[in-house]
């Protein structure tokens, strides 16, 4: 068992990296019709003294239910934009989880309808809650 005087968490963060989902952003039409493939990563800034003090899953937030959420509103209605898909991903997981202070999601196309050799574009956001 640790010692309990050593140390305290001054910050925790809760990260689900390369989701890999398929869906039909995009503002060309072949993307909207055929969709493709995306990898998205989180970062929920969140509270983890009493999780990590009380081994206990109901003092955190659950990432199983985080990449549920994310899978749930990414494949939903189309964006033209991954800024505005980004959004959509951030405002879902801020109004679902109230534990979550802020949150971090990087969109990443990867295999973007560009001519250049690259491994993939995208965006990255924080939204913190209000």
């Amino acid at each position: 068992m640790s010692n309990p005087s050593v140390g305290t968490i001054q910050r925790g963060k809760i990260f689900v990296d390369r989701l890999r989902l398929h869906a039909f952003h995009g503002q060309f039409a072949h993307e909207r019709k055929y969709g493709q493939m995306f990898e998205i990563d989180l970062e929920l800034v969140v509270d983890l003294v009493a999780a990590a003090a009380g081994d206990d899953l109901k003092a955190t937030v659950d990432y199983g239910k985080v990449a549920a959420l994310t899978r749930e509103t990414f494949c939903g209605a189309p964006r033209i934009l991954v800024e505005a898909a980004a959004l959509d991903i951030a405002r879902a997981l801020l109004s679902a989880f109230a534990r979550i202070e802020s949150v971090r999601v990087r969109v990443a196309k990867v295999a973007p309808p560009i001519a250049e050799q690259l491994a993939a574009v995208g965006v990255e956001i924080e939204v913190a809650r209000e």
